[in-house]
């Protein structure tokens, strides 16, 4: 019997580039966010005493900027192989071998997996053969799976690859291949990395997406790590989920339909809030905050949100002081009775919120938009719009959504103001 960590999408050095615009962002918490969750692999790989660690590509966020990146690399792996554990890893599109410009050796006891021909590394101590292949290059459209050999006769067979497989929302159709093409090679576990959500694709045979070891965004909400597998007897025994994450993200939906008032708003807001804190096992949260439903508030919360999200704000400092921070408050709440009465009057004021809520969201249909979208991302600096920034100006949902909460509070500081009179 002996066991490995299969883990994947490590990112190093990603997480501070992507929230140190954000002033009010727990900078202590999220520093090197991701490089602490790697040191949380290397503690438990070596507290297990497991025979080897899979590493399924995205090791590395793209070329480094200086050589510390690989040195903290070197360092940890390093840790691996003072206790006898080797490392077997594959490249994936953020790291592929055209990306990395800065090179070191890497340390003794690691193994990259070629990018120009599926190779297959034996471990004769264990009776394993380990099949994978890297990325040559950024983007791959191949199969890679289908250039996989057949399993050896007599070992335990493991298939090590970065791919989307058959397509996972939010992530590039890169190596794409179906189970079918996985399970007729015979191997008894499919190590996969490239979809950042751990996810057990099959148990016959085992095909395992890990996840990312460390959310990065608010798109990468709840526990993330990696999977500790049992073998034993040529077999499967046991995969468990580990969690090593240093910084949780949640995003919570609050319904706040018929409250009466902000208080009860806010109370409501508080439930989520102890929830979330009560399941990250004493980790910093990354929060967002929607409110949804129908609510006789719905003019009071739009008018002003500046002041609820500071209020929301105010409420996480009491409940878990820096250690829960607010990135986002999002009021999607709707008043649609009382606003239907005033949308039917035929009065200038009524033709005026009809002609607000009747723009549409799509940046396409509104005019001038796109120039001052052209014009905003020439203002702004370049760092704001990687990834799933909060200023995603090319994702057209994201566009829509801040024309809907700047319909809404338009609206309500018009109601506010008491227009309908």
């Amino acid at each position: 019997m002996f066991t490995f960590i299969h883990a994947a999408d490590i990112h190093l050095d990603s997480p501070l580039r992507g929230l140190s615009r954000y002033e009010s962002a727990p900078a202590e918490s999220i520093r090197n966010a991701c490089r602490r969750a790697f040191e949380n692999l290397v503690d438990r790989a070596i507290e297990e005493q497991v025979a080897f660690v899979l590493l399924a590509g995205d090791l590395y966020d793209g070329d480094w900027k200086d050589y510390s990146t690989g040195i903290f690399l070197k360092l940890q792996v390093g840790r691996l192989g003072q206790h006898g554990i080797r490392v077997f890893a594959v490249l994936g599109n953020h790291d592929a071998a055209n990306k990395m410009t800065k090179t070191l050796e890497p340390p003794a006891n690691m193994t990259i997996l070629s990018s120009r021909r599926v190779e297959t590394i034996l471990a004769d101590d264990l009776s394993v053969a380990i099949h994978g292949r890297s990325f040559g290059q950024g983007q791959v459209s191949d199969n890679l799976a289908a250039h996989f050999p057949a399993a050896k006769d007599g070992l335990f067979n493991i298939g090590l690859l970065h791919t989307s497989l058959d397509g996972r929302e939010g992530h590039a159709p890169y190596a794409p291949c179906t189970v079918d093409d996985l399970r007729s090679k015979g191997y008894q576990y499919w190590a996969l990395g490239h979809v950042h959500k751990y996810e057990v694709v099959s148990r016959d045979p085992w095909i395992v997406f890990p996840g990312c070891i460390q959310g990065r965004h608010i798109k990468e909400t709840g526990p993330k790590g990696c999977v500790l597998v049992t073998v034993d007897g040529g077999a499967v025994k046991e995969v468990e989920n580990i969690p090593l994450d240093v910084l949780r993200w949640a995003f919570c939906r609050v319904d706040v339909t018929d409250v009466a008032d902000v208080r009860d708003v806010l109370n409501r807001v508080r439930r989520h809030m102890e929830a979330e804190r009560d399941v990250a096992d004493g980790r910093p949260i990354a929060m967002r905050i929607r409110l949804e439903g129908t609510t006789g508030l719905c003019d009071e919360l739009a008018a002003y949100p500046e002041r609820l999200e500071q209020e929301v704000r105010a409420l996480g400092a009491e409940i878990a002081g820096e250690d829960l921070w607010v990135e986002r408050v999002e009021n999607a709440a709707t008043n649609r009775m009382d606003l239907d009465s005033i949308l039917s009057d035929d009065t200038v004021f009524g033709e005026l919120l009809n002609e607000i809520l009747a723009t549409p969201g799509g940046p396409e249909a509104i005019g001038g938009l796109e120039q001052v979208i052209d014009d905003l991302r020439r203002k702004v600096p370049p760092e704001a719009l990687r990834g799933a920034s909060p200023l995603s100006l090319d994702d057209a949902e994201f566009i829509h959504g801040l024309v809907e909460e700047a319909k809404h509070l338009l609206v309500g500081r018009l109601l506010g103001a008491g227009g309908a009179r």
